[in-house]
């Protein structure tokens, strides 16, 4: 009797429906924030999403199935600049800001970092905030970004820390001034408010570093960090 020959299933993929895949909650992504944005919570529908995005309804809910969860892509998108699940801490502005040779390179990246986040989230981070008040999804997410706010505060204090020539400053004090750099609100005061462009707003943030800190700029140092996409 011949033997019975077990084969190993083969994996097919489908690279072209992966990536139609994709481009649909990206498109559904971008589409939320605009709409949250726009009609805060209580004005955005999975409806007037997918409408936005171009797509069903029940599009929308097979990707994302509640309207918190939408959200939360959403705030996802906004704060890294794309859908990858990478984490910030794993991307590679945070590996330039922990390389950085000095604190005032490191402050201008974190500077350029908040400008690109900031611009991308604070408004979308008040929409979170007053749903939190009204629905336990919103106020678990609401919970998480402030949790991953204090961590980003923390990493931060510890890198500069890290840099040579820091020793006059204390880490209560360094903490301090992160929060408010990292404090979506500020952002939105200084920029619906304030006049400052976003160009300013990443001006204003280093400026303020280097007075609080008690640092110069070195007399090589005339770069302006570039603006960080993505994370």
């Amino acid at each position: 009797m011949a033997r019975e020959m077990h084969r190993a299933p083969r994996h097919y993929r489908a690279p072209l429906r992966e990536d139609a895949a994709l481009r649909t909650r990206l498109l559904v992504t971008k589409a939320a924030k605009e709409t949250f944005e726009r009609h805060g919570w209580s004005g955005a529908t999975m409806a007037t999403i997918g409408e936005r995005a171009g797509v069903s309804q029940s599009t929308v809910e097979a990707l994302f199935r509640t309207k918190p969860l939408v959200l939360q892509a959403a705030v996802d998108y906004a704060i890294r600049g794309d859908i990858d699940p990478l984490p910030i801490g794993g991307r590679k502005v945070t590996a330039e800001m922990e390389a950085a040779p000095d604190a005032v390179s490191m402050l201008e990246l974190h500077a350029a970092h908040l400008r690109g986040v900031h611009g991308r989230s604070a408004h979308l981070a008040f929409v979170v905030e007053q749903a939190a008040k009204a629905d336990k999804g919103a106020a678990a997410l609401w919970r998480k970004m402030n949790a991953n706010r204090r961590g980003g505060v923390e990493w931060a204090a510890r890198t500069l820390l890290a840099k040579p020539a820091v020793t006059h400053l204390r880490l209560a004090d360094v903490e301090k001034t992160f929060w408010v750099a990292l404090d979506w609100g500020n952002y939105r005061l200084l920029t619906d408010y304030a006049g400052l462009s976003v160009d300013g707003y990443q001006q204003w943030v280093l400026d303020y570093y280097l007075r609080m800190f008690a640092l110069e700029r070195p007399p090589t140092s005339t770069r302006r960090a570039r603006p960080v996409g993505g994370a």
